[in-house]
């Protein structure tokens, strides 16, 4: 299956929601950790290579160019930046790399590291570190991304949306046929086969090296997986022969399941 050519990087940074609560700090204030989760599914497990969403307040203090993501100036010779605008944040004291930051929330790719368990998490702010606190290390913590609590970020081959009319303002949604091939992206999967180096950009995606399972409709559906980004995974699954309407979607990889929430509307 052709992986389709995406700007992948700026996908995962439209994808992952950015708090309702994020407001710019007036003064300096000494930043708070209050919660680490998978950028994802929004739960607090993460996984090496993962996308992570850490919450609090005080993490910027001043309004000037915030918040921000990461702009083509902050990538050294195709490194993965390891803080913006001196703000960083560390798992066990190892340096996560920093996507986008705000006053409330930071987005961080989770590193390399063998440890499994329980990691403490701390964030250096402008001014001060912050707080440490604690979130559970898995070996995969797979999530889909998503465009609302119920449908995932889903995509035609031809480069529409996925999903019934108005999920999106503004941007046009469709359901999926029967038969049809639909791309989802998610993250937490886990290394590829073979191994990339996602500590920097690279522009040859590879297969993910555990065995995905895929069902729509609780009837298995064929699909191929991939890591095609730093953190983001493809994954093109077939649509298996299904009636009209919502049919939940999970994929699976090493015993452990997506979201149980998400569904795919079909149509015939």
């Amino acid at each position: 299956m052709n992986i389709k050519k995406l700007f992948f990087l700026n996908f995962l940074i439209a994808t992952i929601a950015l708090s309702a609560a994020e407001q710019m700090q007036p003064h300096a204030v000494i930043p708070t950790v209050t919660a680490i989760v998978n950028a994802a599914t929004g739960e607090p497990v993460i996984t090496s290579g993962g996308w992570a969403s850490v919450y609090g307040n005080g993490f910027i203090w001043s309004s000037s160019g915030f918040p921000r993501p990461w702009l083509p100036s902050d990538f050294v010779n195709g490194a993965l930046p390891l803080q913006l605008n001196d703000i960083s944040v560390r798992f066990n004291g190892v340096h996560t790399y920093v996507a986008y930051i705000g006053s409330n929330q930071i987005n961080v790719l989770i590193p390399e590291d063998p440890t499994i368990g329980v990691v403490a998490v701390q964030e250096q702010g402008q001014l001060d570190q912050s707080n440490i606190i604690t979130v559970t290390k898995a070996a995969v913590a797979p999530g889909l991304f998503t465009f609302t609590a119920k449908y995932p970020s889903a995509v035609h081959l031809d480069g529409t949306y996925c999903g019934p009319a108005g999920i999106l303002a503004g941007i046009a949604t469709t359901p999926v046929r029967p038969g049809e091939v639909v791309v989802l992206y998610g993250t937490g999967f886990g290394p590829s086969n073979p191994r990339i180096d996602f500590s920097r950009l690279f522009t040859t995606a590879a297969p993910i090296a555990q065995t995905v399972t895929a069902s729509i409709g609780g009837m298995e559906a064929k699909v191929d997986g991939f890591l095609v980004s730093p953190g983001v995974y493809q994954f093109n699954l077939v649509v298996p022969d299904l009636p009209a309407g919502d049919a939940s979607v999970v994929l699976s990889v090493a015993g452990v399941k997506t979201q149980a929430t998400l569904s795919l509307a079909v149509s015939r």
